[in-house]
């Protein structure tokens, strides 16, 4: 078979998300999927797509819920062996018998782990700068090993593998509203949803208010709110950012070559540019 287009994927999803709000029980479960699990991932959905009014009104159900809320400070979503606050929508749960390795991968070997994965130097000094990371500081361990300061990314770190991974929080579906507020020239309430991720972060209102200024702050709050939760490369895909910020040139690696062994089972499918 070929390959189906961008439209037609999106289009599925959109079909599976409506077709979940229905079936999906309205309860909360922070585990399971519910229908306001479905709600959630439509305001991504309707984020990625620049479908302002319907990103808004989603990220809204969940914003208005009472049982959800941004819980300060901010690492106390994952701290102190956390699971399922109210700050969550969705995330996988893991025991001592279905185990998450991140933990391991991501603490250095004083702390049981092998360090594997680490934050690169420009994400751990916002995090660690009061002015820009805020009480974010706590997503990063820094540690002195053989004379050499070294940081070490504190989101998975419990020796028993049982981290949650978390899918969807609260705090994005604030920023999901303030972007597309944003887009619909309204400045006051896009701030107003800003101002909250930060306020629980620590830090003071945003002094942007031009609709370019706002979506730079935004972009900016994303990318040390969800700093290890895998959101940033996506942002910058979805607003044609990746260039500008990443340095690249060759939009052709904006995306990922079709694997040889695929080519090979099915000749219907066709080579993303650029890759011979």
């Amino acid at each position: 078979m070929p390959r189906s287009t961008l439209a037609e994927t999106y289009a599925q999803v959109l079909k599976d998300l409506t077709q979940a709000e229905s079936l999906l029980p309205a309860t909360t479960n922070r585990i399971r999927a519910t229908q306001k699990t479905a709600f959630a991932l439509h305001a991504r959905f309707a984020l990625y797509q620049g479908d302002w009014q319907n990103a808004e009104l989603n990220a809204s159900k969940l914003i208005a819920d009472n049982n959800y809320s941004l819980i300060a400070p901010y690492n106390a979503f994952f701290a102190n062996n956390a699971t399922a606050t109210q700050e969550s929508v969705l995330e996988l749960y893991y025991n001592t018998n279905a185990t998450n390795t991140q933990g391991y991968n991501w603490q250095p070997t004083t702390l049981g782990g092998v360090g594997w994965v680490i934050p690169s130097p420009a994400v751990a000094a916002l995090l660690t700068d009061p002015v820009t990371g805020g009480n974010r500081r706590a997503l990063i361990n820094t540690l002195v090993i053989s004379g050499v300061t070294r940081n070490y990314g504190n989101l998975y770190y419990r020796t028993a593998g049982t981290d949650p991974a978390y899918l969807i929080r609260l705090s994005e579906l604030y920023l999901i509203r303030a972007e597309a507020r944003t887009q619909q020239d309204n400045y006051t309430g896009a701030a107003a949803d800003l101002n909250a991720v930060r306020t629980r972060a620590g830090l003071p209102a945003t002094a942007a208010q031009t609709k370019a200024g706002l979506l730079l702050a935004i972009e900016n709050e994303n990318r040390l709110e969800f700093a290890f939760e895998n959101h940033r490369w996506y942002d910058l895909i979805r607003t044609g950012r990746a260039g500008a910020v990443l340095g690249i040139t060759d939009n052709n690696k904006l995306l990922l070559p079709i694997p040889y062994a695929q080519l090979l089972i099915d000749p219907n499918l066709k080579q993303n540019p650029g890759y011979n």
